[in-house]
């Protein structure tokens, strides 16, 4: 399925001049672990072994010597990411002259063809503050060096803002190098496009999947539920990535035979229409939909809802739950919200259960010692993950 790229240590390649090869995974802050967990299984079934170490940059990126099947795999499969890129050069120059100078003579000697076939091209930029000029500069200078390198190879391009062949980037990396990439996907690998109602105050689809994998829900012996499912995105990302279901199209889920039992929960009866729809768009199978009020379920009433044969799956899970924590509630109504939601989680004796939310009085409200506390940015809120083993 799969082309075998070049590898190296990575140590090797950054340390190896301006011309880089390695392959950058960006996802939400606090998500380098579950990336890497999350590109470890996927290439131990499609590429028949382990990735190399990564380097994990910040809080919410990975990098890795670059290798074609290893970015084609991310690119297709990798759902905790939001963008897949391509690191191509690394440079020292401070200054927008100089650095024109260096990019341009480096990109018109590439013999890596990363180019292919394109003639439009973009850029952006981000993490640029530290640089002696504005974004909007380094833009302009970036994109010069590389047309104009290009072109003293025979290859031209147009630019493109809208809907470019190529999408390339420009970030200062923690070294105070700036760092020029070729985005792989094109485009935030978030919107994955089958959400065409997406409710109220909707979790990113990466981040839902991120969510996922820290709950450590096994699709083989456990339920999955959300009881406040909203638009549907938490339980879809999970059909999904139980399958190992590709995020681009026209490729084969990597586990095809897995069967997910999962049950989504919501008490708006047009925002479960909503959830409806995006798990047709998306082909997600095996989720069971119910409107209603999450504290009329008792554990029984999950379970049947999964319509699971006897000992196909446990009688225990995960529930994963993004709840209400904005000005969506006024804080009378929350703190209540979160004391039923404690009291009724009470009752699933053996299962685990993950909370995104970001409320100060939420911990108190729920009232059950978490195991796992960490931040987890939500877009622009500062939210914070919750993991409880109910007993």
């Amino acid at each position: 399925m799969w082309r075998r790229g070049a590898t190296g240590t990575l140590k090797t390649v950054l340390q190896g001049g301006v011309r880089v090869d390695v392959l950058r995974l960006v996802g939400s802050a606090q998500t380098n672990k579950v990336m890497e967990g999350e590109l470890s299984r996927l290439a131990t079934k499609a590429l028949a072994r382990r990735p190399p170490a990564a380097k994990r940059a910040g809080v919410g990126t990975l990098l890795y010597p670059f290798a074609d099947d290893l970015a084609q795999l991310a690119l297709g499969y990798h759902r905790t990411s939001a963008r897949v890129l391509r690191d191509l050069f690394r440079l020292d120059a401070k200054r927008l002259e100089p650095l024109y100078d260096e990019l341009r003579a480096e990109v018109e000697a590439d013999d890596r063809a990363w180019w292919g076939s394109a003639r439009t091209l973009s850029v952006g930029a981000t993490r640029t503050t530290s640089f002696a000029a504005g974004e909007r500069q380094i833009v302009g200078t970036v994109k010069n060096a590389i047309v104009d390198g290009l072109q003293a190879r025979g290859h031209k391009l147009a630019i493109d803002a809208e809907r470019p062949d190529l999408l390339l980037s420009a970030r200062v990396d923690d070294d105070e190098r700036l760092v020029v990439s070729l985005d792989l996907g094109g485009r935030s690998l978030s919107q994955r496009g089958y959400r065409a109602q997406a409710g109220e105050a909707p979790l990113r689809e990466h981040l839902a999947a991120s969510l996922v994998m820290l709950s450590r829900y096994d699709a083989r012996r456990e339920i999955f539920f959300d009881p406040m499912c909203g638009a549907g995105t938490i339980c879809i990302e999970a059909a999904l990535m139980a399958t190992a279901a590709a995020r681009m199209s026209g490729l084969p889920p990597l586990f095809p035979d897995t069967v997910p039992h999962i049950v989504g929960n919501e008490l708006d009866v047009g925002v479960l229409a909503s959830a409806r729809n995006n798990a047709e768009q998306a082909r997600a199978r095996g989720i069971a939909w119910r409107c209603g009020d999450f504290r009329a379920l008792a554990p029984a009433d999950v379970i049947a809802l999964t319509g699971a044969a006897s000992g196909e799956v446990g009688n225990t899970g995960v529930i994963v739950v993004n709840p209400p924590y904005d000005d969506r509630m006024r804080d009378a109504d929350i703190f209540g919200l979160y004391q039923d939601l404690g009291d009724w989680a009470a009752q699933f004796v053996g299962w685990r259960m993950a909370v995104i939310v970001d409320h100060p009085d939420f911990e108190q409200a729920f009232g059950h010692p978490w195991q796992q506390k960490k931040p987890l940015a939500n877009g622009n809120l500062r939210s914070y993950f919750y993991l409880y083993a109910m007993a």
